[in-house]
């Protein structure tokens, strides 16, 4: 009994983990090229809405996954607008559209709910039910095919930065943008496929929220888990698979919380609920200053 406890477990931290990676890969593709992504809150929220909605009207999940990359497809299309071509204070940009996405979302929700429309969209399946998971194998087989995914993007991000030449000149335009301009690389360019791309991956994992962990969605429901990412980033040093640690600590804390409740202890649940939040806190305090980029977060206009 004590082995399947811990294997229904780390079922768990994995489905709860992913959307964290998917989030987490989002901002460091940014921060590696100058521009913080404060906005992966937004992308996220927009992408899960997009997601139960494109899954419930068309009765397919994968239907879902294409419709969250569609709108955040679109989110980074805004972003890069403002935080590269005109560009604007990125965290003053990021927080507002990230209040921008939580009225929008929230105003589209309680139109459909009003409307009596069920926002319950079919889950992305595992190969087999948690409960099955005893083994390994089985533990394998118990994630959503977005895990597997979200790991297969973890390392091919470390890959591309780290041991190919377009990732080194990726992270240069990070560390200092005017002297990737003066040795001929388009700065521009870069950053508007660094947004693009994070905005496409946060908006994966709203998608991993709403159909790979709590196939609905309910008004704000992401509760700060993009700045759970954003911390996981800061926390893995700018590192994707220092970052996918950080996740799943952070994937196991929220498990933990909901399997407490489920225990029956009698304190409050909502003490439980701040159990993944105080676990962010206290890993980013353990683990010190991190150092980002150089030039991430400042922005860069042609002279």
């Amino acid at each position: 009994m004590e082995v399947q406890w811990w294997a229904d477990f780390l079922s768990a931290v994995l489905r709860a983990a992913t959307p964290l990676v998917f989030c987490a890969l989002g901002v460091l593709v940014c921060g590696r090229a100058g521009i913080l992504n404060i906005g992966v809150e937004g992308s996220m929220l927009v992408g899960a809405l997009a997601a139960v909605l494109a899954a419930v009207y068309s009765g397919d999940p994968w239907m879902g996954v294409v419709g969250a990359l569609g709108v955040g497809l679109a989110a980074g299309l805004v972003l890069t607008l403002l935080t590269v071509y005109l560009p604007t204070d990125q965290v003053v940009t990021g927080i507002a559209f990230n209040l921008v996405c939580l009225g929008v979302t929230s105003f589209i929700y309680k139109l459909l709910v009003l409307g009596g429309v069920q926002l319950m969209a079919p889950a992305l399946r595992a190969a087999q039910d948690a409960e099955g998971a005893v083994s390994l194998a089985g533990l394998a087989a118990a994630v959503t095919p977005l895990t597997w995914i979200a790991l297969f993007l973890v390392a091919v991000s470390w890959v591309f930065l780290f041991r190919t030449g377009p990732g080194l000149l990726w992270r240069s335009v990070g560390e200092s943008a005017w002297a990737s301009h003066a040795a001929g690389l388009n700065v521009f360019r870069v950053r508007t496929v660094a947004v693009v791309v994070g905005s496409l991956l946060s908006a994966l994992g709203g998608a991993a929220l709403t159909l790979g962990w709590v196939p609905t969605f309910t008004d704000n429901m992401t509760m700060g888990r993009g700045f759970i990412a954003l911390a996981a980033v800061y926390f893995g040093r700018w590192h994707p698979g220092l970052a996918l640690a950080a996740c799943l600590l952070f994937g196991a804390g929220e498990a933990l919380a909901f399997r407490a409740q489920a225990l029956g202890t009698g304190l409050n649940p909502y003490y439980y609920l701040m159990l993944p939040y105080v676990v962010t806190l206290m890993a980013v305090a353990a683990m010190g200053r991190s150092v980002e980029p150089r030039d991430t977060g400042k922005p860069y206009a042609r002279r």
